[in-house]
Order: C-alpha cells, then sequence, then structure tokens
C-alpha cells in the first residue's frame, strides 16, 4: 500500500471514502492520489464541438480548484507533503474511470484503490456509483476497497475474510494480512454452510494448511449457518462489531459469467460495509 488512488467526483460517498484513503496512507507512509476524471460525449458537428470545448475547459478548471482544496485541506488537518508520515497530490484527466484507473496501476505502480459506492439504490447517482466501483473491479489487477456511503468514521481493527476452504484463499489470506498488519488488526475467517453439517475433511485440510502458513497470525476460524452466503456475512459482520469484509475475486469463465454473480458483484451493489476486493490469479 505504498501508492494508493481515490477517485473522487466530490460527493459525500466520495468522501467518505477518501477519509478511509487518508487513514491508510497515514498508516502505512504511503502516498496517495486524489483522481477526477471528465468525460463528454462524442459529438459529430463542428458547432457542438466548439460548445463541448468549452464546456469542458470550465469542468476542468472547476474541478483542479476543487482538487487543490482537497490536497490543502489533507495538508492542513493530517500533516501531508510536509515531511511527515505520507504524501499526497492529485490527477484530473479528461478519461473514462475505469480506463485511466487501469491505465495508473499498470504503469504507475498504484497497489490499492479506495472509492465510494452505494449501490442497490434507485436513484441514477446511486446505479451509476455502483456500476463504477463494480466496473473499475472487473478492470483493474489490484485490490479495490469500496466504502458505502453510510459508512462511520473509519476503523479498521477487525477484518473478515470470506472464506470457501479453496486453495486460492491461502494466497489472499496472505494479502489480507498483511492488509491488517498495518493496522494491528484481527482477522476472522468465516465460512458459510446452507446447514450445519459437521466438519468436512475439506475444513480440516484447510486450517492445517492456514496454521502452518501462518504461524501465530491474528487469525481466528468460524463457520455460519445462512441459506445465502452474503447474508451469513453480513450477519456475522453486524454481531461482531468488525470494520471490513474482504473478499476473493475469481476470474470467472465466459458460461459462468454470463448467469452468475459473485459474492462480490452482489456485496458491491448492495454495498452497505466497506470491502476489500481481492482479484485472483489466473
Amino acid at each position: 500500500m505504498k501508492k494508493i488512488l481515490c477517485p473522487t467526483d466530490f460527493s459525500k460517498t466520495a468522501a467518505k471514502a477518501l477519509e478511509y484513503a487518508v487513514l491508510i496512507a497515514r498508516q502505512s507512509g504511503g502516498h496517495l492520489t486524489l483522481l477526477h476524471v471528465v468525460h463528454l460525449p462524442i459529438v459529430d458537428t463542428s458547432e457542438t464541438a466548439l460548445v463541448a470545448s468549452e464546456l469542458l475547459g470550465e469542468q476542468m478548471r472547476d474541478a483542479e480548484e476543487r482538487l487543490v482544496n482537497l490536497c490543502r485541506e489533507i495538508e492542513q488537518r493530517h500533516g501531508a507533503n510536509q515531511g511527515g508520515a505520507f504524501t499526497c497530490d492529485y490527477i484530473l484527466k479528461e478519461a473514462l474511470l475505469t480506463d485511466i484507473t487501469e491505465y495508473l496501476t499498470k504503469t504507475n505502480g498504484y497497489d490499492l484503490i479506495v472509492m465510494g459506492t452505494t449501490g442497490g439504490g434507485n436513484a441514477l447517482e446511486e446505479l451509476l456509483i455502483g456500476s463504477n466501483a463494480e466496473a473499475v473491479m472487473e478492470q483493474v489487477k489490484c485490490p479495490v476497497l469500496s466504502i458505502p456511503s453510510n459508512s462511520e468514521h473509519p476503523r479498521i481493527n477487525k477484518i473478515i475474510y470470506a472464506s470457501d476452504y479453496a486453495q486460492d484463499d491461502i494466497a489472499t489470506l496472505r494479502e489480507v494480512l498483511d492488509f491488517a498488519a498495518v493496522f494491528g488488526a484481527s482477522v476472522d475467517v468465516v465460512h458459510v454452510n446452507k446447514d450445519d453439517r459437521a466438519s468436512s475433511e475439506k475444513k480440516d485440510r484447510f486450517l492445517q494448511e492456514i496454521n502452518h502458513a501462518f504461524p501465530g497470525a491474528p487469525i481466528r476460524f468460524e463457520e455460519v449457518v445462512s441459506k445465502r452466503r452474503r447474508d451469513g456475512i453480513k450477519e456475522y459482520y453486524d454481531s461482531t462489531g468488525a470494520d471490513m469484509v474482504a473478499i476473493l475475486r475469481r476470474e470467472k469463465g465466459f458460461l459462468r459469467e454470463l448467469f452468475s454473480q459473485s459474492l462480490a458483484e452482489k456485496m458491491t451493489y448492495q454495498a452497505n460495509v466497506p470491502l476489500l476486493v481481492i482479484k485472483g490469479k489466473k
């Protein structure tokens, strides 16, 4: 988490995400970049092109002023760019959000994206924000932390990792533990069963591998019973006072992509918890 990218549209939802981004940058001693994109539709006449150009210039000037003010506020409130724990700057581009985030994570070394999401609502703004968060998660390879609009003051003391007892959970859990270590947070590995079955051989083998891979790590294992996986995770989150849910987003085949949604997708669009989505390796 040495380079953190925080897209903003200057909304209240984006402000919630920025609070988390600042917390992470301070704790990790990293570099935080605010990102704002302006995108105008393609025009096909010289007259409309002139109007669009003027509108773009106005939007760019207004956005830059807002970004400068945000960076100044971060400097004054949190000590950024003052020889302290972290640094902050901004990027303003005419681009699509998904394209520029993919480009920056590939070429400029950003290793975490923090962005707001409302998800699940009927208002146009909520649908667009939810779609942006999901689209960015789909496009980029680095972890994405989505922050809901109803999030309270940022705190990271306990993280829930939703596990399938799968082999690729091991590598993902390593990333989660590294993230948790920055804050001294504990990690609860939670598996959801549809019925109350006895412990399986798969579970026992998984726990042995985890204990071998992470001896002495602050990990707790829990199984919960729920008909739907996301409901079980959410109920456990609420009952334990956790601060974040971490999920592995696996690469999906074409047919599976057509006919199903991943847990990450479902929880993103029904966002009411901070959600750290880590993309699986092919």
